[in-house]
């Protein structure tokens, strides 16, 4: 991942240095983008109580397919697209009532969304954007264990949203770096438990992205 960080740099870094680019482009375009994410501690419940999943940070990665509104469409300056990201996190702690034990396994997100970005342009490079999106989410604890002892391996499909802001960059006519941040959340999922018990959890997270998208 390192890498790949350094040869978008790399790429990008000369034509950041060029001069304006006027062109606004109008039409599809598909993009990438990669970043780190914060999945916050989640508040979750079984038979037993309530408790907190901790977890680690990880990298996330996003692939989107869209469109760039012509200006002066009557929708506004911006762009709508499609976007499926997955997101990994580790699970680091649980905290009890009695205490915090060692949890291990990890809490996978797959979602698609649609999203909807109002950009600012004025001729210049530098363009804020903002914006939302709704979609669903597949959220899957993947072998979650409790100081040792089995929790959950499930999966469960929810309604998720997000909303967004940052700077596109455009580099050329056709190629935009997009320095972002994403706060993403979704409706509680319900998993089984190895014991038969059903657990519930919170989601959402932090998330700052770097990509880049090519229009054509």
């Amino acid at each position: 991942m390192k890498r790949i960080w350094q040869t978008i740099i790399t790429l990008c870094l000369p034509l950041l240095l060029c001069g304006q680019v006027q062109a606004q482009h109008s039409g599809p375009y598909v993009g990438a983008l990669f970043g780190g994410n914060a999945l916050m501690n989640a508040k979750a419940s079984d038979d037993q109580g309530d408790f907190i999943l901790k977890f680690k940070p990880a990298l996330q990665g996003s692939a989107v397919i869209g469109w760039d509104f012509a200006p002066g469409n009557p929708a506004g300056e911006g762009r709508v697209e499609f976007e499926y990201t997955r997101r990994s996190n580790p699970l680091d702690q649980v905290k009890l009532v009695e205490g915090s034990l060692k949890g291990s396994g990890t809490v996978t997100a797959d979602s698609l969304l649609l999203n909807f970005f109002g950009v600012y342009h004025d001729n210049g490079r530098f363009s804020p954007y903002a914006g939302v999106g709704i979609g669903a989410a597949r959220i899957e604890t993947s072998d979650l264990q409790v100081a040792g002892y089995p929790m959950s391996s499930d999966s469960a499909v929810v309604f998720a949203y997000q909303v967004g802001c940052g700077v596109d960059v455009a580099l050329t006519d056709y190629l935009n770096l997009d320095l972002g941040y994403r706060f993403f959340r979704s409706t509680r999922p319900t998993f089984s438990e190895v014991n038969g018990r059903t657990l519930d959890m919170d989601y959402s997270c932090h998330s700052a992205v770097l990509g880049l998208r090519l229009g054509f």
